[in-house]
């Protein structure tokens, strides 16, 4: 299926002659879809998939401009259904409050909440606000002791729901890469938060990406992928200065920012982006996705009649089984509500719940939930199969 490409970079508005496109992978489903039969899930539409970078900020995105309606027209994920997440937030609400200190009376507004894993985990004294137009979002809000705003986060959102100048604290966690206007988000955050206000922000790392070789991280939910570099350059350019970066592992990898509102514009760079160490590197391990420990392990098994096995059905898991759609496993286990009882889009691998490992123990497991191998491993003391890994270690 062909489909049109992005005429400007998402980040920073720049044209596409300053495009470059740098890697390229075989047309995939949509990551995010998860089918109701096997007749859907083998007639699922493929997409092109290409990397492009843009010269004037640097930002790494996805060229294919496919709309909001069709990537999450059913979105499945629910941030409290990993406990990996979960402790990750609980101990980012520790440190905001810490920072900013519990009794304080502050307004704190989130960029796509998801079902309030951060938000309720904060100060109850806090004013706390999310912004996210997703179902998850909304059956959530409905009980929430929060605000929710069941819409994507724009200027007119802010001004329409009284935020102007309102917020001292406003976040976006791991949510940027999902958004086809982000110059509009950037705005946004500058119109909603009062002077000397602060934005946190939570994006996959580009650097840990590339040189993890984790091209599973790639499809088309995930429009940007942002080194520290290139969102420092676009969300300064529209009223922000830049005041810490941490990094942390999650996700393979994460980049937590702090910026500061302030009136005046500024690049603190002032010069055009350095090129990206690791771009052909990604490329090259995509290219022998086929030749790795594990793919090679699960081959030798697939070939001698043995069941084998995934676990995690995320975006990660739909990317790694189309791309490989030689290894066909019997089975992949989630834990999420939402997905089991569903299918793979084109593979049609069934989506199942835990209970299935037992009950139908196969001989060899592919973790594609590879962030979150040792939580899964955890649940299945005494294992009689043979774990092996999209990622890392076989």
């Amino acid at each position: 299926m062909t489909h049109p490409t992005i005429r400007q970079c998402r980040g920073c508005h720049g044209a596409a002659p300053g495009l470059v496109p740098v890697l390229s992978m075989e047309p995939m489903p949509l990551a995010g879809m998860f089918c109701r039969s096997v007749d859907s899930a083998k007639g699922a539409p493929l997409f092109p998939l290409t990397w492009v970078r843009c010269s004037s900020c640097g930002a790494v995105q996805v060229a294919e401009d496919i709309s909001g309606a069709q990537l999450y027209e059913e979105y499945n994920y629910a941030s409290s259904t990993v406990p990996g997440l979960v402790r990750h937030f609980i101990g980012f609400a520790d440190t905001l409050a810490a920072f900013y200190g519990r009794d304080s009376a502050l307004t704190y507004l989130e960029i796509g909440c998801n079902d309030g894993v951060l938000l309720n985990q904060l100060p109850p004294g806090w004013r706390r606000v999310g912004v996210d137009p997703s179902d998850v979002s909304r059956r959530a809000g409905a009980t929430a002791s929060w605000r929710l705003v069941n819409r994507p986060f724009t200027p007119e959102v802010v001004l329409e729901n009284g935020l102007e100048g309102t917020v001292d604290v406003l976040s976006g966690s791991n949510c940027l890469a999902h958004i086809t206007d982000l110059r509009e988000v950037f705005a946004g955050a500058a119109l909603a938060l009062r002077p000397g206000g602060h934005f946190w922000v939570e994006v996959h790392d580009l650097a840990a990406t590339l040189s993890g070789g984790q091209w599973d991280t790639i499809y088309h939910e995930h429009k940007v992928e942002w080194s520290e570099a290139a969102l420092i350059r676009c969300v300064c350019r529209l009223g922000f200065t830049h005041e810490a970066t941490l990094r942390t592992p999650l996700h393979g990898g994460l980049l937590r920012v702090r910026f500061r509102r302030d009136r005046q514009a500024t690049d603190p760079f002032g010069r055009a982006p350095e090129p990206e160490s690791g771009l052909q590197e990604i490329q090259r391990a995509y290219d022998r996705r086929a030749e790795t420990p594990a793919a090679r392990r699960l081959e030798r098994l697939q070939a001698e009649g043995r069941s084998i096995a995934a676990y995690g059905a995320a975006g990660r898991a739909n990317v790694y089984l189309n791309q490989l759609r030689h290894l066909r496993f019997d089975y992949i286990v989630d834990e999420s509500p939402l997905r089991c009882g569903k299918f793979i889009p084109q593979t049609a691998t069934p989506v199942v719940a835990p209970a299935e490992m037992t009950q139908h123990p196969p001989v060899a497991c592919l973790v594609t939930a590879w962030n979150h191998r040792d939580d899964i491993v955890r649940k299945y003391p005494g294992h009689s199969w043979e774990w092996l890994t999209a990622f890392g270690e076989a």
